[in-house]
C-alpha cells in the first residue's frame, strides 16, 4: 500500500474532524486540502478522495467493526487492513441499518415507507460509488465539442440521458488537471440539479433570485442561458458558500450577478416586493 497516500488520507481525515462543526462540504474541504499540498498528484488526489468518500459512506458499519472507543485512526485502520467490515454488508444477523451503514432513524423511516427489504436495497444503492456528471458551460463549448475534446484526452465520456448540457465520465482523475476544467468550461454537477435548473426559464434579460444558492451550482446553469444580460441574484445563509460561488461565476465568465449575504438590504426589499 502506498504510504504517501495513506499518510495524506489520515491527515485529511484528522483535519476534517477539526472543521466538521463548520459544516464544510467534503468536496470543498478536499479542494482546499489539495491546494495546500501541491505535491499530491492527480492519481493520488483521486485515490485519497475516493477512499475518504467511501469511509464516510460506510462509517456506521466500519465503526461497528472497529474496537471501542472508536477514533479516526482506529476507523481508518479497520477500513484499510481488513475486509471484515465489507463481509458484514451481507451479515443478516446484524440489524439492517448497521449492515447498510444508515442512521437508525433514517433507515426506520425508509422501512416504514418502503418495507425493510426495499429499504435495504435503496440504502445499498446510496452507498455505491457514484458516476461523475459534468455540466458544460455553453458559453465556451457545446456539449458535443466538449465530449470530443475529452475523448481526445483519453477520458471516456457519454452524453447524459436527459440534461441537454450534461456529460458522464467514470473516472474524473484526468479531468481535474485540465485547463478547461480549471477555467470553468466544464463543471462537476449531478444531472438532477442540471435538469431542475433548466426548468427555470432564465432567458436573456431575466431577473433571477437563486434563494438557496450554495456555492452557485444552479446559477452556473442560469448564467449561460442569460448570456450576461438581465441580472442574477444569489443568496445563502452561509457566507463561505457565496464566496466560493463568486469564484466559480468569475471562472465561468458570468458577470451579471450580485451576491446577497444574510441581512443584505436588497434581499429584504426583494422579498417584500
Amino acid at each position: 500500500m502506498n504510504a504517501f497516500r495513506v499518510r495524506h488520507l489520515e491527515n485529511a481525515l484528522l483535519h476534517f474532524d477539526k472543521v466538521r462543526q463548520h459544516n464544510t462540504p467534503v468536496d470543498m474541504f478536499l479542494h482546499r486540502y489539495f491546494q495546500a499540498h501541491r505535491a499530491i498528484n492527480a492519481d493520488d488526489r483521486g485515490w485519497i478522495s475516493d477512499h475518504m468518500y467511501e469511509l464516510f459512506r460506510w462509517q456506521g458499519l466500519i465503526d461497528h467493526c472497529t474496537p471501542k472507543p472508536v477514533s479516526t485512526r482506529g476507523r481508518l485502520h479497520t477500513y484499510l487492513t481488513s475486509d471484515r467490515w465489507r463481509s458484514n454488508t451481507q451479515n443478516r444477523s446484524l440489524e439492517p441499518h448497521i449492515r447498510t451503514s444508515m442512521p437508525k432513524e433514517l433507515f426506520g423511516r425508509l422501512a416504514d415507507s418502503l418495507g425493510t427489504d426495499k429499504a435495504v436495497q435503496v440504502s445499498s444503492v446510496l452507498n455505491e460509488r457514484p458516476v461523475t456528471f459534468l455540466r458544460v458551460n455553453i458559453n465556451q463549448f457545446s456539449p458535443s465539442d466538449m465530449a470530443k475534446f475529452l475523448l481526445s484526452k483519453e477520458i471516456p465520456v457519454e452524453k447524459t440521458a436527459t440534461s441537454p448540457v450534461g456529460l458522464v465520465v467514470n473516472d474524473k482523475k484526468l479531468l481535474l488537471d485540465l485547463p478547461e476544467y480549471r477555467s470553468g468550461a466544464v463543471e462537476i454537477q449531478d444531472e438532477s440539479s442540471q435538469i431542475m435548473a433548466q426548468q427555470v426559464k432564465a432567458d436573456p434579460g431575466s431577473v433571477v433570485l437563486d434563494y438557496c444558492a450554495g456555492s452557485g451550482g444552479k446559477s452556473l446553469v442560469f448564467g449561460p442561458n442569460m448570456q450576461n444580460t438581465g441580472h442574477l441574484y444569489l443568496h445563502d445563509v452561509r457566507d463561505s458558500m457565496l464566496r466560493d460561488a463568486r469564484k466559480r461565476l468569475r471562472r465561468a465568465g458570468i458577470r451579471n450577478y450580485t451576491l446577497l449575504y444574510p441581512r443584505h438590504p436588497t434581499l429584504h426589499k426583494m422579498l417584500l416586493g
